[in-house]
């Protein structure tokens, strides 16, 4: 029972679970020195039209994908202009830094647990020679000594329940301290903004870095989004409905950052966006609310009462979002309905004035500047807003999940329909038909390259006559599919879609098809040179000693080539096992080359051999002819580039074998 417990707490199982996230870990590490924000949308109100910056959404794409997450989720924020929308995005950064660095810690402290009591069960059997229960008992015991030196990093923390509104006064949470400057106090780290009137943020902004957190078994990239201050006068309706429908479409999160209340106009200009949104959406998507959680930032709240707590703070914030839907102006029903329907969820929350320092031209972000009030709501903010089983959910416009290989894509295809801010129904309408499509594409490619592992398993060669049989089977199914999901879009270049799927299949399945031949063709060469093999190993070998001998000193040799390698002064348990991974590798590389030697002998005919022969033969001839030009003029620089030269001759064959 005990052996049995622990090795579901630091067993192979536990082991490999962790092995994915740490390696993400480790990337998100590598990009923190070059993490910046960057503009991946321009607005240009002259020619008034949107353009993606190609070489920022390049530098985006890559990063997503060097964390090897399963999907994309994308917190983004729109509203008034100068409201301090990249300040608050600053903030919540540092919540999210502070999240993924308590996953990372407990994955890196699990890992080393479980590596830590593996070894020292293998050592307590091999070399003390210990019971299974005492091996694994002793492995519990090192396991819990490994990590001891690692902090833990709590998250959340518990909150502060002893705040009330305009009471004590208290520190800034834990986390809003990642990232803060020690020497100044200052929490600029982030997306840019300043204090006074000028304005910063221009256009679409993301953070470079994604931030790596679990959700449902899964690693979900998080991107924080910035955007242009919207109504400021200098926008036009259609440009301000073009800020808004580019970030709610994208995000999984949205924030509506305003300024002291809710007021119609800002409830009129979201649902400007949402009547053709909706109208887009209609035929494409059935089940649930198209877009993501909409949440309505009120900030400077003044009205929050002397001595309120968190509870009632919220309730307050609650109603006046209720009072604002639910008013009884003209109208205001079916706008109500129209955001209930578009939006999976719609909240509030009101943050008080953070004080009046930050407002001069000159504020650096100083915390202890900033009132403990607004600080205090803001963890509360940050707990609502990020709630564990409701965060971080993928984002997916109208069902259909962002990935790191999708997001390119469905970012072009959604500025597209935007490009000259004047976005329709139609236009919109086209851009999700092609994230549609986009999404089955990659999904019938990645069923195809299931089914290609089962039909032809990448470790074991099949005869390519039967091999194109089964391919040519996956391929009809795939492009049958594919056809029938796309049909009903009645798109305009159908046939070039279907032709371009086509081709990408045919790269997938030829690629392994191309492995495939090269693995039997040299399987040809090892069939051709066997009887010469083999005769001198019937000489060499053949007496049980000699052949003891012979396993010996591979054996041998090979350990001692792996304590090289990993800078041992002995051969240990850790050297042994990798001796023994080494020799299974051998053998079922040996097992493959069989069954790969036995499909080319019934391939086999004499001219093949002959074939084969004499090309070997000819690569002898080369090589001799080489050696003795090497040695007519060896001691002369000058002729011995020319025989260099001579030495490249005509490309030899390429063979794949095996690693021994």
């Amino acid at each position: 029972g005990r052996a049995h417990t622990l090795e579901e707490n630091w067993g192979t199982s536990g082991f490999e679970l962790l092995i994915r996230p740490t390696m993400a870990f480790a990337s998100l590490e590598e990009m923190d020195a070059n993490a910046r924000a960057l503009q991946i949308v321009n607005l240009d109100m002259e020619a008034n039209r949107v353009k993606v910056n190609e070489e920022n959404l390049a530098v985006i794409t890559k990063n997503l994908e060097d964390t090897k997450a399963d999907a994309v989720s994308i917190v983004a924020i729109m509203g008034t202009y100068r409201t301090g929308k990249s300040f608050l995005m600053s903030l919540l950064m540092r919540y999210l830094r502070r999240w993924e660095t308590a996953v990372s810690t407990a994955a890196k402290k699990t890992e080393i647990k479980a590596t830590t009591f593996k070894k020292a069960e293998l050592a307590a059997k091999i070399t003390e020679g210990k019971s299974d229960e005492e091996a694994a008992a002793a492995g519990h015991k090192a396991a819990m000594e490994a990590d001891k030196d690692i902090p833990d990093v709590p998250f959340p923390l518990p909150r502060n329940e002893r705040w009330t509104m305009k009471g004590a006064k208290f520190a800034p949470p834990d986390w809003a301290n990642d990232g803060v400057d020690n020497q100044t106090g200052s929490g600029v780290a982030g997306f840019e903004w300043r204090g006074g009137m000028t304005k910063c943020t221009e256009g679409i902004w993301l953070w470079s870095r994604p931030f790596i957190l679990p959700f449902d078994g899964r690693n979900i990239a998080v991107l924080l989004m910035d955007t242009q201050g919207a109504w400021d006068g200098a926008m036009t309706k259609e440009q301000n409905a073009t800020i808004f429908g580019l970030t709610s479409l994208m995000a999984a999160k949205l924030i509506c950052n305003t300024q002291n209340m809710l007021t119609d106009d800002k409830i009129d200009a979201i649902d400007y966006f949402t009547t053709f949104a909706q109208a887009a959406c209609t035929g494409l998507h059935d089940e649930g609310s198209p877009f993501g959680h909409l949440e309505f930032v009120v900030r400077d709240w003044p009205w929050y009462e002397k001595s309120s707590d968190y509870e009632k703070c919220k309730a307050m914030s609650e109603k006046h979002l209720h009072t604002l839907m639910h008013s009884e102006l003209e109208g205001r029903k079916e706008t109500s309905d129209r955001l209930s329907e578009c939006f999976r969820k719609i909240s509030c929350f009101c943050l008080p004035h953070p004080g009046l320092c930050v407002l001069e031209p000159d504020f650096q972000g100083e915390f202890d500047e900033i009132s403990s009030d607004f600080f205090q709501l803001l963890d509360e903010f940050t707990r609502c807003f990020f709630q564990a089983g409701d965060f971080p959910k993928p984002a997916a416009p109208l069902g259909i999940e962002i990935t790191p290989s999708t997001f390119e894509n469905v970012l072009r295809n959604f500025v597209e329909a935007f490009a000259d801010n004047r976005g329709s129904a139609v236009h919109l309408r086209e851009a999700f038909v092609k994230v549609e499509i986009f999404k089955n594409r990659d999904v019938l490619l990645a069923q195809c390259q299931q089914k290609m592992k089962i039909v032809a398993p990448p470790n074991k060669p099949l005869d390519p006559e039967i091999l194109d049989e089964k391919f040519q089977t996956v391929m009809i199914d795939m492009m049958k599919e594919f056809e029938m999901k796309i049909k009903p879009f009645k798109v305009h270049d159908e046939a070039e879609q279907i032709q371009d799927f086509k081709m990408q299949l045919g790269s997938v399945i030829g690629a392994r098809r191309k492995e495939n031949l090269a693995e039997i063709e040299a399987a040809q060469v090892k069939l051709v040179a066997a009887p010469v093999v083999g005769t001198g190993a019937f000489f060499m070998t053949g007496h049980p000693y000699v052949d003891a001998g012979l396993v010996v000193a591979a054996l041998g040799w090979q350990a001692n080539q792996r304590k090289i390698q990993m800078k041992k002064e002995n051969i240990d348990h850790e050297v042994a096992i990798q001796v023994f991974n080494d020799g299974r590798k051998f053998i079922d590389n040996r097992i493959r080359d069989a069954h790969a030697i036995t499909i080319a002998a019934h391939r086999c005919t004499p001219a093949s051999a002959l074939n084969q022969v004499m090309g070997g033969m000819g690569q002898v001839a080369q090589v001799a002819k080489a050696g003795a030009a090497v040695a007519s003029v060896a001691g002369s620089s000058n002729e011995s580039s020319s025989v260099m030269s001579n030495l490249s001759g005509p490309p030899m064959a390429t063979i794949r074998a095996q690693p021994a």
